[in-house]
């Protein structure tokens, strides 16, 4: 985090939102697992997305709470429909289409 800060300053920006897609693990498995098989992907196995999900777990989330006490982190339900999604996301970041 330091480091992405770091470069932000060196470019004049900050950020202005942090987007958080909360989706069920199993959820998650289920649709790259489903992506894999539709798509031909051979590292997309349960094992393999299962290893992935600890590792964000692990090295990620953590990040979460920094940007949270920052007022940044906005959570939008992956869960819902495409179409709910994307209206929520283009909220979280305020864009004209989502007013």
């Amino acid at each position: 985090m330091d480091a992405l800060d770091a470069v932000l300053a060196d470019l004049g920006a900050s950020l202005d939102a942090v987007l958080l897609l909360e989706v069920a693990g199993d959820a998650v498995v289920q649709r790259l697992v489903a992506r894999g098989a539709e798509q031909g992907r051979s590292d997309d196995t349960e094992e393999t997305i299962r290893r992935r999900l600890e590792v964000y777990a692990e090295q990620t989330a953590p990040l979460v709470d920094v940007y949270e006490q920052r007022g940044l982190v906005r959570r939008v339900d992956g869960m819902a429909s495409i179409d709910e999604v994307t209206a929520a996301l283009l909220g979280a970041l305020g864009a004209p289409e989502a007013r």
